[in-house]
């Protein structure tokens, strides 16, 4: 019997769709778009019953988890099976996949990400998406006039503003964009994998990943302003330090995480650096964020829940114990994926990343996890720090 944590929901067009197979549901916290995956067949005398463009909301228990529109319909036909394929993603893909266009308005700082958002989406036609402000960074002020160009595509244009204030767009399973970024929050559940006859196990299976691909032992960020708010620099004298490369470019901040190696390093000058938080903030963000995506722990569990009616998420700060692969620590919850069929039943699976990633500060806690110093597998978890220069 299906509990009602268990049941899904699937609305086309706003009616209960009830003829599909297996429904398969992805949200991330490093991403504005989740998407969903639909297995149906025909209907007796509706051999195509779901369409490309269709508005769909995927329920699971009683949480959204997606509200979108149908991006992609596919199958085939034989004379025992006619399955299709729907491909669904949250209404925030509009907002990646189209441009900003050639009206976007001038905005003068002070200004901050939530209204530069606004406005965008405004100007793009989007104005159906949402923007919810959990962070409340500081507004950009002078010497940040915020501008694109008229072929810069939503997402990537708002993203290269958002890391100059260390957050990340994520969604919230109802179509709206959510300014984050980890705060540190605690969620409800634990995930716990030890031997076969540990109690506890509530981990069917799970996964392991360790990488310094794309990750640096240390990270540095130049705090040149930018050049682009003429009444803002036409005030200044001649000369003025704050504008150029060269007087600024002893000006960094650094940020280090010791659990990589000290050959890979990465620099990022003016433009791609910092303008209005500090260089040290800046470097911290873009390591936290490159360590998020180096370690990661999947493990699938029965059921969405992560406590009674309250279904897994991303963002939370969960506790986490896999005896396989050495992990005793506070990890957060980066990725879930949903998944129902008639065969498996309800699963959630969950990729969980370092507890200090996505996270703008610019030291983690030293204190080794609680496997006794290996808590990431092999080798110690690593702190960030400031880099002595």
């Amino acid at each position: 019997m299906t509990t009602p944590s268990e049941m899904v929901t699937v609305l086309i067009n706003g009616a209960p769709y009830v003829g599909w197979k297996k429904v398969t549901a992805k949200v991330s916290f490093d991403e504005c778009a989740g998407e969903a995956t639909l297995c149906i067949s025909a209907q007796p005398g509706v051999p195509l019953p779901i369409h490309l463009g269709d508005e769909a909301v995927i329920i699971f228990g009683t949480t959204p988890v997606i509200t979108g529109n149908v991006r992609e319909v596919s199958g085939g036909h034989e004379w025992q099976s006619h399955d299709i394929e729907v491909h669904i993603r949250d209404r925030t893909q509009d907002f990646v996949q189209s441009t900003i266009g050639p009206k976007l308005p001038k905005m003068d700082p002070p200004i901050a990400l939530k209204d530069v958002l606004t406005n965008t989406l405004g100007t793009m036609g989007l104005s159906r998406i949402g923007v919810i402000d959990k962070v409340n960074p500081p507004p950009y002020g002078p010497a940040e006039v915020v501008q694109g160009a008229i072929d810069d595509r939503g997402f990537n244009f708002a993203d290269r503003w958002a890391q100059k204030r260390q957050v990340l767009m994520t969604s919230d399973g109802k179509g709206n964009l959510v300014i984050d970024r980890n705060m540190k929050r605690r969620g409800p559940g634990m995930v716990h994998k030890g031997p076969p006859d540990d109690p506890l196990n509530n981990v069917l299976k799970d996964t392991y990943k360790n990488s310094d691909l794309e990750r640096e032992n240390t990270t540095g960020c130049c705090g040149q302003k930018s050049t682009n708010d003429k009444k803002h620099w036409e005030s200044k004298p001649k000369g003025e330090q704050t504008a150029q490369a060269d007087p600024l470019q002893q000006h960094w901040g650094y940020a280090v995480d010791t659990a990589i190696r000290p050959e890979l390093k990465m620099h990022y000058r003016g433009g791609r650096g910092i303008d209005g938080e500090t260089p040290e903030k800046s470097a911290a963000w873009r390591a936290s964020v490159a360590r998020g995506r180096g370690f990661q722990y999947g493990a699938t569990l029965q059921g969405f829940d992560a406590a009674p009616g309250v279904i897994w998420w991303p963002g939370f700060i969960v506790p986490v114990y896999s005896w396989a692969w050495e992990i005793a620590d506070d990890l957060l919850i980066k990725d879930c994926t949903f998944e129902k069929d008639w065969e498996g039943g309800s699963r959630t699976t969950l990729t969980l990343v370092p507890g200090d990633s996505f996270s703008d500060q610019a030291q983690a806690s030293a204190a080794p996890s609680r496997g006794g110093g290996q808590g990431m597998g092999t080798a110690a978890v690593g702190s960030f720090a400031k880099a002595v220069v």
